[in-house]
């Protein structure tokens, strides 16, 4: 048995925005670039973290995310700064009951 216990980042995505939007600082202040690179970069860059686990559901209730912020938060994380696709998929944990978003941006890092 190890006695190295996984270190989890928790980030819940309601506490960036109620209603995040848009891929662009040009969509709004609550936008994809900025949650990427204000909320999830640091946590995936940290060597220390295995784990990152986004609440997607911790948003207004009813909201539904758009392709253009999923697509850009999590491939963003390649495209933009530069952290391996794989370091993605393995620490990348999405937590919701809309398993649809977990297959919309699986799909999304299998092209990376």
């Amino acid at each position: 048995m190890s006695d190295v216990s996984l270190r989890e980042a928790n980030i819940l995505v309601g506490d960036f925005s109620k209603t995040p939007y848009g891929r662009y600082e040009v969509d709004g202040k609550a936008n994809a670039s900025a949650f990427r690179d204000k909320i999830l970069a640091p946590a995936f860059k940290d060597p220390t973290i295995d784990k990152v686990n986004v609440y997607l559901d911790t948003v207004e209730d009813g909201y539904e995310y758009g392709s253009s912020f999923l697509e850009e938060a999590f491939v963003g994380l390649v495209r933009k700064c530069n952290i391996d696709a794989d370091t993605v998929r393995k620490k990348l944990h999405l937590v919701t009951v809309h398993y649809d978003y977990v297959l919309e941006v699986n799909e999304y890092l299998s092209k990376v």
